[in-house]
């Protein structure tokens, strides 16, 4: 398994070590599912990091629109 060097502030390591006793791991396992779970729904990683490289790319931002053509909204 690979492994990275990461620097914390005091408090967020603390922290870390709370929780990670809290659930019964390492911070590593810990760390390691934090990062998990903030990717499960997002786009992969490679995808990402490609957007707006190809010439040409249909994927621009696209312009804001003006607000007058937003519809009337009612009230709840």
């Amino acid at each position: 398994m690979p492994q990275i060097c990461l620097y914390l502030d005091d408090d967020v390591q603390e922290m870390m070590k709370i929780r990670a006793k809290e659930r019964g791991s390492s911070v590593s396992s810990y760390v390691n599912e934090i990062l998990k779970k903030s990717n499960e729904n997002g786009p992969p990683v490679e995808l990402l990091k490609r957007l707006g490289s190809w010439e040409n790319d249909p994927m621009k931002e696209p312009e804001e629109l003006p607000w007058s053509m937003d519809i009337e909204r009612k009230s709840l």
